[in-house]
């Protein structure tokens, strides 16, 4: 496949070539049609940069880094100049010594700055809907191939690595819808089909994740090849290409309150900067923009943020149009925006920052090493985090795939430390094993992000959105406020003021493969808070092989297994179990340990308390009324982390579906049940769940259940008082409304008889995101994970109302209706991938509901 998409770029190439009369393509002789004209699909993209780089090796180098989960290739093309491009492979080494000032001293990178290339790199297209940048792309690279004077000073001064395309998948969804909607000529009625998108839209990758918030959590496969990527290089620049809503202008930064308080304060000037030089250049041709409105620079999985915290200068600039704005729209002022203009006003602010670069190239290059040495001079804090939990080497991995530097103790040792979350410290004996990560190191920044308990925010941001709030205008705050790993992990982690001998330490390495299981007389046994047990007991079911869950601490043979343990018994299995037990065990990568008897001295292997696991026959709904993202995160924890094996239904088909194959069905977050279901469909899923089985709601799906005509769940919202006397109660109705939570972290407390909390050490921190709160039903219901009444907020920002209505509220409740049961998240139990901490509910309700 890959040998014919260059051999057809080289044919299509040496055609247009032939017909423009030059040696490096433009995208209008490739295409064979103007940028603009039509929407360029991948592959024609990819032909495209491979017939530009066999034109001229000597400017272009093309580096292909990944794939999609699709298998699309992910592709970056680094263009500079003939002498640069020589000694490419010196210049990117250099360029990643800036960034360690442990290792090279000032003056050498003085000596890197005076004489090597600042790199930039733009990245187009994260969002797939978001089309004309992908466009934009071919233009600047043609752009850079001119002999024209100022182009040359660019390509001299400045090292481009040009990122097409960063979501191919998400592209090509679109584009194949636009392309099967639009007629002879573009529709630029904004009520034509064309400007519509059915669900899910391409905005997302595959599995529907939103990469603009994955970079720090690289969740992904393109995530993961694009943060290595960027390890390689560690530019100087990055900007992240975007749009935004059709009516809007054009923005660039500055950028909007709040600013992350890790990120070097020194980049703000730069921004301002690189502001000015878009500004001038819009201005001159007469363009609209804003900039400091909006787009903050807070949250740090953005495209602007992550590499700001790295010493980069990050930034969004944002073009009007996204998906509804098709090839052409009208807007309100009477104008059509054409996909054309879109691209030239990214094209435009592409070559203005790489002209600013190369003028200030060296002060650029400088700045790198300067922001990474104030970062490594201030004071280190050392984090630890102890061997055996289970999110341990989750963090870890995560970490490492950051370039953060981890190290493991060698031996045991002695140290004063204190929690993360509050505590006074106390001298500790910790374990050799102990993981161990410090400030002090050139991805600092990023690990202060990571690990303190709660961003800070500017008291003068937070006055002006109360203001905002009392005049009755929504708030600024973009996103979540609270992302903090101990948290979100629901991980034990100490902080250290200073840093262990490096005579103590060792790397980190990932733990070795767990041995196969030996033969066990009686069966064979996974701890409960193995942190590959979900994958097992999805490979078990796979398999089929008969496994049952432990619902209480088991002492046996000398060892202890937590809550949750999974135990494999030769009675229920055929005679080639083993080997089905060891290929399920190497695949997931947990610790199966042999068992000779039942008997324990304490819990009996044959107890009440151990339950037979009944295939859970999970059925996940998605489609036109469900949020993408919510039923995305769901679809790929379910099929790429835990394989545990499910049937995914369009909520449409919900209603015609025969639900009698599934016992459990999960609802992600949504507001469209309702109105999809109808009546019918409702009584339809109450009469399935009644007969035995579990429903479990995220969210907004909630709501669905609590009409007045088709009770599914008895479980209702906080909501204001009625009026009285025709006098309503105004602050009340503004605390429910107005005063929503940002993105904050809440305490909780757990129900630790509940079989939704096996293998949990301790009650998980929850997210919550807006302003739905949960009321506790008071009887017949079990309240699983509450809020407690006092100091309820544990980190991020929340107002004192919005505290005050979530204190003593539900998070999960589980209510018996019938026969069966309905499972209620108040929010997401698996945000964005990494919030692990509250995974462990979700998981244990889908896949032992059946079975308690």
């Amino acid at each position: 496949m890959a040998r014919a998409v260059r051999t057809y770029a080289l044919l299509i190439f040496i055609v247009a070539s032939a017909a423009i009369g030059q040696t490096a393509p433009s995208p209008a002789g490739f295409l064979g049609r103007e940028i603009g004209e039509r929407f360029t699909p991948h592959h024609r993209i990819v032909a495209y940069f491979e017939a530009l780089a066999a034109a001229r090796p000597d400017m272009v180098t093309l580096t292909r880094f990944g794939e999609t989960w699709e298998g699309r290739p992910l592709l970056y093309a680094t263009i500079t100049s003939p002498p640069n491009q020589a000694r490419l492979d010196a210049i990117r080494s250099s360029n990643r010594a800036l960034s360690d000032p442990r290792v090279t001293a000032r003056a050498e990178a003085q000596r890197i700055a005076s004489s090597n290339p600042s790199v930039v790199w733009l990245a187009f297209g994260v969002h797939g809907d978001e089309s004309s940048s992908a466009e934009a792309a071919m233009l600047v690279a043609h752009r850079l191939m001119s002999d024209e004077p100022a182009v040359r000073s660019i390509v001299d001064d400045v090292v481009v690595i040009l990122d097409p395309l960063q979501n191919p998948d998400g592209r090509e969804r679109y584009v194949n819808w636009f392309e099967s909607r639009v007629g002879r000529v573009a529709n630029p009625d904004p009520e034509a089909m064309e400007h519509h998108q059915p669900w899910p839209g391409g905005r997302f990758n595959h599995y529907l994740v939103d990469m603009n918030r994955d970079w720090i959590w690289s969740t992904q496969p393109e995530s993961k090849a694009r943060v290595a990527a960027y390890l390689q290089w560690k530019p100087q620049v990055f900007v992240d290409f975007h749009e935004m809503g059709y009516s809007t202008s054009y923005f660039f930064p500055p950028d909007a309150d709040p600013i992350n308080m890790n990120i070097d304060p020194e980049t703000e000037s730069w921004l301002r900067a690189f502001g000015t030089a878009n500004a001038d250049a819009f201005s001159s041709r007469g363009w609209p923009f804003f900039v400091g409105e909006r787009f903050d620079l807070f949250y740090p999985g953005y495209g602007d943020s992550w590499p700001s915290l790295q010493g980069s200068i990050g930034m969004t600039y944002e073009m009007a149009g996204h998906g509804l704005a098709g090839r052409a729209i009208d807007r309100e002022d009477g104008t059509i925006l054409t996909l054309a203009d879109r691209a030239e006003k990214h094209f435009t602010t592409a070559m203005a920052t790489l002209a600013l670069a190369a003028s200030r190239n060296e002060d650029l290059v400088l700045h790198t090493y300067d922001v990474v040495s104030r970062q490594i001079s201030r004071p280190e804090i050392t984090y630890l985090i102890p061997p055996d939990a289970s999110s341990a080497h989750e963090a870890a991995s995560m970490l490492t795939r950051q370039g953060v530097e981890v190290h493991v103790l060698n031996a045991p040792r002695t140290v004063t430390a204190s929690p993360v979350l509050g505590g006074n410290p106390v001298q500790r004996l910790l374990p050799a094993g102990t993981i161990a990560v410090s400030t002090k190191q050139p991805q600092g920044a990023i690990v202060t992000t990571l690990f303190e308990k709660s961003p800070a925010l500017e008291p003068a941001f937070l006055e002006a959105q109360r203001q905002l709030i009392e005049a009755d205008e929504p708030d600024e705050f973009y996103d979540i406020t609270a992302w903090s790993l101990p948290i979100a992990m629901n991980l034990t982690v100490l902080e250290m003021g200073g840093a262990i001998p490096s005579s103590s330490l060792a790397p980190y390495s990932p733990p070795a493969a767990p041995p196969v299981p030996a033969q066990g007389r009686y069966g064979w046994i996974v701890d409960g808070r193995d942190p590959g047990r979900y994958r097992f007991a999805g490979e078990l079911l796979q398999r089929e092989v008969g496994f049952s869950v432990v619902e209480a601490e088991l002492i046996h043979e000398g060892k202890t297994f937590a809550r949750g343990a999974l135990l494999i018994q030769r009675h229920n299995n055929d005679g080639n179990v083993l080997q089905q037990v060891q290929a399920a065990a190497s695949d997931a990568g947990v610790t199966v340990e042999p068992i000779e008897s039942g008997w324990s001295g304490g819990l009996s292997l044959g107890s009440r308390r151990v339950h037979f696991v009944r295939d859970p026959k999970i059925a996940i709904v998605g489609g036109a009324g469900t949020a993408p993202t919510s039923y995305g995160g769901l679809w790929h924890t379910f099929d790429q982390n835990a394989r545990i094996p499910h049937t995914s239904l369009s909520l449409e088909r919900l209603r015609n579906a025969d639900l009698s194959k599934y016992r459990v069905i999960i609802l992600p977050d949504g507001t469209g049940y309702t109105s999809v279901l109808g009546k019918s469909g409702l009584d339809k899923l109450k009469s399935w769940v009644e007969q035995g089985n579990t429903l479990i709601a995220i969210a907004r799906a909630a709501r669905a259940l609590r009409g007045e005509e088709t009770p599914i769940s008895r479980t209702k919202l906080w909501a204001p008082p009625d009026p009285k006397d025709g006098d309503e109660d105004a602050e009340a109705v503004k605390r429910h409304h107005d005063y929503s939570v940002p993105g904050a972290a809440f305490r909780t407390e757990m129900n630790t008889r509940s079989f939704l909390t096996l293998g949990l050490e301790s009650s998980p921190p929850v997210l919550v995101d807006g302003s739905d709160v949960l009321l506790p039903v008071p009887y017949g219901v079990d309240n699983v994970i509450r809020i407690p009444k006092e100091n309820a907020l544990l980190a991020g920002f929340a107002w004192p109302e919005s505290v005050e209505r979530l204190s003593g509220s539900s998070w999960l409740v589980v209510e018996k209706a019938g026969q069966g049961r309905v499972i209620t998240f108040a929010g997401e139990p698996y945000f964005r991938s990494f919030w692990s901490g509250t995974l462990p509910l979700l998981l244990n309700g889908a896949l032992y509901s059946p079975s308690f």
